[in-house]
């Protein structure tokens, strides 16, 4: 979770930037989405990977992975402001940004939605944008309340859901706890069946044989229909949500990114969870 006095350091440190910025790169789908909420599109001139998949940010340049942006790719765009989300790095690059007298702000993490808040009003003092922050902010927080009145009336035990993620090459990996997606499954009102081991691991029958989803949440990226998908996961089809093909498809900007859609894409499973 992210702390307030986190949150305090990150406005204290951008208190100094009146004016928005002319020319903006980002990192991170949330800061992203963030940003073009606030109506700073036309000023954002490159973005990493993940934020391609925003919408109106797919022709901007890229300049890398998150993790593993390039000081040249960024200095190239001639950037006057560079938001970045708090997993971003490595930390030399961002030194090398700072050293050539570009701005760098951080926008802490967070695997609540109760920090996307935190996260729009960290965006928005950054580039001038206080006004247009707390209108978002209103909403996001609106739509977080309609989630969970959504969640509340849930009665007995909560169906059990994996999160496929596809990782390098292709393959699928399972979310377990001390992730976004296990975050996710549990605002969506399901429980996680891998909340026994932490990050991300490869799948195998052997994940499936003490505890069985009744439904499989997957990246809308992954390829195939729903049957050929749970046909080539070994032990998948077996289970519930294998006989049955409950299958859910989810963008995964939006559902795992704690942005400004996050709430309303977890409402989406939600209402799919409740369904026989």
């Amino acid at each position: 979770m992210i702390r307030p006095a986190t949150i305090l350091a990150v406005l204290l440190a951008v208190s100094s930037v009146h004016a928005g910025p002319s020319r903006l790169v980002t990192a991170g789908s949330a800061v992203t989405e963030i940003a073009a909420a606030l109506g700073l599109a036309p000023q954002i001139v490159a973005v990493d990977t993940s934020g391609r998949e925003i919408e109106g940010m797919g022709d901007k340049p890229d300049v890398g992975y998150v993790r593993m942006l390039g000081a040249e790719g960024i200095l190239a765009q001639k950037p006057d402001l560079v938001l970045v989300s708090g997993e971003a790095g490595p930390p030399p690059v961002l030194g090398q940004i700072k050293s050539a007298g570009v701005e760098v702000v951080v926008i802490p993490n967070g695997y609540s939605l109760d920090n996307i808040g935190d996260k729009i009003r960290a965006v928005a003092a950054a580039t001038g944008r206080a006004g247009e922050g707390e209108k978002l902010v209103a909403q996001v927080e609106a739509d977080v309340e309609t989630l969970r009145a959504a969640t509340a009336d849930n009665t007995g035990e909560r169906p059990g859901v994996v999160f496929l993620l596809a990782r390098h090459g292709g393959n699928l990996m399972a979310a377990g706890s001390a992730t976004a997606a296990h975050a996710m499954i549990e605002a969506s009102g399901g429980r996680n069946i891998c909340a026994g081991f932490t990050g991300y691991k490869p799948l195998s029958a052997e994940i499936f044989a003490a505890a069985t989803p009744d439904f499989v949440i997957v990246s809308e990226s992954v390829g195939g229909d729903d049957a050929q998908l749970l046909a080539s996961v070994p032990g998948l089809g077996a289970t519930p949500a294998g006989r049955a093909l409950r299958v859910i498809r989810v963008d995964d900007a939006a559902f795992l990114g704690f942005g400004p859609r996050t709430p309303s894409a977890a409402a989406e499973v939600a209402a799919a969870l409740r369904q026989p």
